[in-house]
């Protein structure tokens, strides 16, 4: 499993969610890789998305010498990390056989009614995720529309064509609906 850490594309590192990689890779019979990628502002789209492809091409290129089967590779993340999975996944440049996408940032549109039901009093909130978006968003590359940014706006031969995914939202959160929406 590679994995790339959420964080809204600005904040999170390797040790920020060592616990969660550390707790995956003990409840299930992977190897578990987690990506540092660069963060907005200073590296706005598409930086974070160029790393974790070369990451996740060099634990499949690389396969024999970490010990892992190139042919069994998953990829996951949570929030903007799943974001970052299901874009790898949809852009089917590297062969992966799953994706695990909790609650992931699939519509930066933020256009959903769980942005509207969750959008304060919980721990991200609307205006918080807008202000990761623009963030993310601000070297003026990529839209909210586009497919590597927004995989829900991947036409559905791409959807279609990608790996198996257990996609996991939370109730409370402004996601929720994305996540639903791109499980659908």
């Amino acid at each position: 499993l590679v994995y790339y850490h959420g964080g809204g594309w600005v904040l999170g590192s390797v040790e920020s969610h060592d616990s969660i990689c550390r707790a995956l890779c003990m409840q299930t019979p992977c190897a578990v890789l987690s990506v540092d990628y660069r963060l907005a502002p200073e590296n706005p789209f598409p930086a974070p998305l160029v790393d974790c492809v070369t990451a996740t091409k060099w634990a499949h290129d690389n396969a024999a010498a970490i010990g892992i089967d190139p042919t069994r590779i998953a990829i996951g993340g949570d929030s903007a990390g799943g974001n970052l999975a299901a874009a790898i996944a949809n852009m089917q440049t590297i062969p992966t056989v799953y994706q695990l996408l909790i609650y992931p940032v699939t519509d930066a549109t933020r256009s959903s009614q769980s942005y509207v039901e969750n959008a304060e009093g919980y721990r991200l909130t609307a205006a918080g995720m807008k202000w990761f978006c623009d963030h993310y968003l601000s070297g003026g590359v990529g839209s909210e529309t586009d497919p590597r940014v927004s995989p829900l706006f991947a036409t559905d031969h791409v959807l279609a064509d990608a790996p198996p995914a257990l996609v996991i939202t939370a109730e409370y959160d402004p996601l929720r609906d994305e996540g639903e929406d791109y499980a659908a």
